[in-house]
């Protein structure tokens, strides 16, 4: 089978002072098959965004590779080929140019598209997204955090990417208005037979737009459905008490272990988990197919 995206091994290790080192991406592998979705989720801290800044090119993994379209994704190779939509719209954009300009840019230096061919293609791209192409002149400033995160869809959209990164796409916006970016996102992802990851901390919209999931923590992968169809089947005791959880605020506010780094290279998840044993605290449990298109890393499911 064919596939658009491949991560192989993927580790990412960040040094701290002279002797301090926090692992946010260990060995990481999964493949992306084109036109679907591939749900990520796992809290705060957990590596999803750092694994996303990889898979997109911004950061250089320590160890393993990214197979892209069957070849290795380097620095330049993609071009407009993938692309991200960050977090916090405002944060994301430069203040000082007005919305043409910021969705012009991409238009410009991959298409080379300027002038009145230019416009009519920002104006395509913003009706897309539910932007009147009147508002083309205004700036960032004058859009609400809604409006925005659409104009950094249409940005993103403006590449033609084959691979789209969602990095918490609606984590900064009202609870409305994340179901509006959500339902959008669904009708691109349709129209468009785009291939996405969303990162997410919000099981809902996971499994509202993704075909597939991962659950992350501490920087690894401990279950994997290919199906989303199978969501309730999620076995992993993270993966359980993330169902559990009513509200995010309520995964949030658990106290969190010593991370990984400082714990060996045993299961990050070991000191929260009630079916530990000391075999946890040692080695790191493999991410394998318990059934068809289902796996889990964990020594006591």
């Amino acid at each position: 089978m064919d596939f658009l995206l491949e991560a192989q091994g993927l580790r990412k290790t960040y040094h701290r002072g002279r002797s301090g080192r926090a692992e946010a991406v260990r060995d990481v592998s999964f493949s992306l098959s084109y036109g679907t979705c591939l749900g990520l989720v796992g809290e705060s801290g957990c590596g999803k965004s750092t694994l996303c800044r990889i898979l997109a090119g911004l950061e250089q993994p320590t160890a393993g590779g990214v197979l892209y379209r069957g070849a290795p994704l380097t620095p330049g190779r993609v071009r407009g080929g993938i692309q991200m939509v960050f977090q916090n719209s405002l944060d994301s954009v430069n203040l000082h140019m007005d919305i043409f300009h910021i969705i012009s840019e991409p238009l410009e230096n991959l298409f080379h598209m300027r002038g009145e061919v230019s416009r009519r293609e920002v104006s395509r791209l913003l009706e897309m997204v539910g932007i009147s192409p009147g508002d083309m002149d205004k700036y960032p400033q004058q859009f609400s955090g809604g409006q925005l995160q659409r104009v950094c869809i249409a940005r993103a959209l403006a590449a033609r990417p084959k691979l789209l990164l969602l990095d918490e796409p609606l984590s900064s916006l009202d609870v409305s208005v994340q179901a509006q970016i959500l339902n959008l996102l669904a009708d691109l992802k349709s129209a468009l037979d785009l291939t996405c990851i969303l990162v997410s901390h919000d099981l809902e919209a996971i499994y509202y737009l993704a075909d597939a999931l991962m659950v992350m923590y501490g920087g690894v992968i401990v279950e994997q459905l290919a199906r989303i169809e199978d969501f309730s089947r999620l076995c992993h005791p993270y993966a359980r008490r993330l169902l559990a959880a009513h509200d995010a605020a309520e995964t949030a506010g658990d106290p969190l272990p010593p991370p990984a780094w400082e714990s060996g290279e045993g299961c990050p998840y070991h000191q929260r988990c009630v079916l530990r044993t000391a075999r946890c605290r040692d080695q790191c449990p493999p991410l394998e197919e318990r059934e068809s298109g289902h796996k889990i890393a964990c020594w006591n499911v």
